[in-house]
């Protein structure tokens, strides 16, 4: 195996396709597609693709995970917070032990790390 690996975000590979529980969804029909690229032999740690549609809903976040958006436009709502708008080019970490609303504006797509709660 090589150290680096290189992956092309034109040939991932078939994804799989989910949504968020139907109880946390608060608009539209925010489906999703995860492509995986790689889970460390323990399984602590996953890197991917994920694209979700417009929509929104309540996230309940108990992994780590840092966060590249590479396409579309949404908001990230932390309770009693303004709004924070999210676009290409922006990267953030979301926290374990946190909730908020994702609001998908057009359908956005991000590279993705998580590190499990081990």
């Amino acid at each position: 195996m090589d150290a680096l690996y290189y992956f092309d975000l034109n040939t991932l590979g078939e994804p799989v396709e989910g949504a968020p529980l139907p109880e946390r969804i608060i608009s539209g029909a925010p489906t999703n597609k995860t492509w995986e690229i790689e889970v460390t032999p323990d399984g602590s740690v996953s890197t991917g693709v994920w694209e979700v549609q417009v929509g929104s809903w309540q996230v309940v976040k108990e992994t780590w995970e840092f966060v590249t958006i590479i396409q579309g436009e949404s908001e990230l709502i932390e309770e009693g917070k303004d709004p924070r708008k999210i676009t290409v080019g922006d990267s953030f970490i979301m926290r374990p032990g946190h909730s908020y609303v994702w609001n998908i504006i057009t359908p956005t797509k991000k590279i993705f790390v998580i590190r499990e709660n081990v």
